[in-house]
């Protein structure tokens, strides 16, 4: 009782607004990232060591400025069968005319 009677001033005014981040919360409310939202950026590390400008210069697998991957054709046309397999059924607008 004692420590929530000192604390709650303090910890009041150290809370964020919902607004302020509230893109934040809503995504960690599915759960925290793999890396702990602590992401080590290699790659741009790598980018950095080797002196390149551009990103994709030092990536494995980069994807054109229409974040096309070239090498897997992604992304690509859904077919019907991989529709079925997850039970996902597509509510099309019907072609008028």
């Amino acid at each position: 009782m004692f420590w929530r009677k000192r604390a709650a001033p303090a910890y009041r005014q150290t809370t964020c607004r919902r607004d302020d981040t509230g893109g934040m919360l809503r995504a960690l409310q599915y759960g925290a990232p793999p890396h702990g939202g602590i992401a080590p950026g290699i790659d741009r590390i790598v980018m950095l060591l080797c002196g390149e400008e551009n990103l994709r210069e030092v990536v494995l697998f980069p994807m054109n400025q229409r974040a096309e991957d070239l090498m897997m054709g992604a992304p690509s046309e859904v077919t019907p069968k991989q529709l079925r397999e997850l039970h996902i059924r597509l509510a099309l607008p019907e072609k008028s005319g």
